[in-house]
């Protein structure tokens, strides 16, 4: 699909892209730093895997039904951090300096329940090449039940996304479990891949890695725990709801606002924008003077160096957000920045009001 887009050419766009990486290689020089990540990021994974482990193993010796689910939740939540502070760096070969670490911290998603092969060919050759560009970009549209672009047809349930799309949250990786990883390796298009053939290897790693999920979550309890098979998928349930709610968090908050744009290329598929001011203007920060929010989200909230400087670890994104921050003001290049997540959620629901009206006037379309 990249081959399909051309984004255009502008000179200030080019020299501003030339002097932000220069001043971008400067920092690591003068500091004599690597990209990949550093005692403080490897200590993080470690510690993050560690409690990770610990609670795993305390949930199965939970003795009241309340700890267990208490578990459940903090793991849901723990899930997500580990996934951003080390599979996501891994999908990006940035973790370490070597392709083969990398591909081995991949499976940190396939341990935690979803499929690491998949989830670097979506983000990285779906997302990334082509953010919030309608029908292209992976990650946004996954699903009718909300409209996110402003041409998206407009169904009679839409009036009340705002309304039923924060209880819809809750699902999200539970679906994720259970459909959409099987889902996309059904399917023979992916945005940046077009026709790809998945290795059959890849199938049978995505089977072990449901199964091995599902087999320490819910069966392994239910052999242990002294409590009912309903009470065990209660806290699945839980855990599910946990983890959705804090991937939502990190995901909505850096492209679905109430000031995001969705730039769409014309039939010749010339994009409006330069590459750069289309990451930069389809991309928002939030929350980045919090250093708790950046260690757990793993930079997240620094997102729009990280689609700018996808070639470099999480942990250096504060002090390349404030180089970012100084070089979009000399050259009048938008930054858009949520000072806090509860700012930027509360932008996401507005956001979904809003989509909510527009295109009321038009005909229905039934479901």
């Amino acid at each position: 699909m990249e081959g399909q887009i051309r984004f255009k050419k502008e000179s200030k766009d080019q020299e501003f892209q030339a002097e932000l990486y220069r001043r971008v290689n400067a920092y690591f020089a003068e500091n004599n730093l690597s990209k990949t990540a550093n005692h403080q990021a490897i200590l993080k994974a470690i510690l993050l895997s560690l409690f990770y482990l610990g609670l795993t193993v305390s949930m199965y010796f939970a003795p009241t039904i309340a700890y267990y689910y208490l578990i459940n939740g903090l793991l849901g939540m723990l899930t997500i951090f580990v996934a951003l502070n080390i599979a996501h760096d891994a999908a990006h070969n940035v973790f370490s300096s070597r392709r083969g670490v990398n591909d081995l911290l991949l499976y940190t998603f396939d341990i935690l329940g979803a499929s690491g092969y998949m989830w670097r060919l979506k983000h990285v050759h779906s997302h990334h090449p082509h953010v919030n560009i309608p029908n292209m970009d992976g990650d946004i549209k996954q699903s009718q039940l909300v409209r996110i672009f402003p041409d998206a047809p407009f169904l009679r349930l839409h009036k009340y996304q705002y309304l039923y799309m924060p209880v819809l949250y809750l699902f999200y990786t539970l679906v994720w479990l259970l459909f959409r990883d099987f889902k996309d390796y059904i399917r023979t298009h992916i945005s940046g891949k077009p026709e790809i053939t998945h290795p059959p290897i890849e199938y049978v790693k995505l089977v072990i890695g449901k199964l091995f999920f599902f087999g320490r979550m819910v069966v392994l309890p239910m052999i242990i725990l002294p409590y009912s098979g309903w009470q065990i998928l209660i806290g699945f349930i839980i855990f599910h709801f946990c983890a959705s709610l804090t991937v939502a968090m990190a995901l909505i908050s850096a492209h679905i606002g109430e000031d995001s744009v969705y730039p769409a290329p014309d039939a010749d598929g010339n994009m409006e924008y330069s590459w750069i001011r289309h990451q930069i203007i389809t991309t928002c920060d939030f929350g980045t003077q919090s250093k708790l929010l950046t260690h757990l989200f793993g930079g997240f909230n620094h997102h729009i160096i990280h689609h700018l400087c996808p070639n470099i670890c999480h942990i250096h994104y504060p002090p390349l957000t404030a180089v970012l921050k100084q070089t979009c003001q000399e050259y009048e290049m938008p930054y858009q920045s949520n000072p806090t997540l509860l700012d930027a959620m509360l932008s996401h629901l507005r956001f979904l009001k809003i989509r909510s009206r527009q295109g009321i006037k038009v005909d229905y379309i039934e479901m």
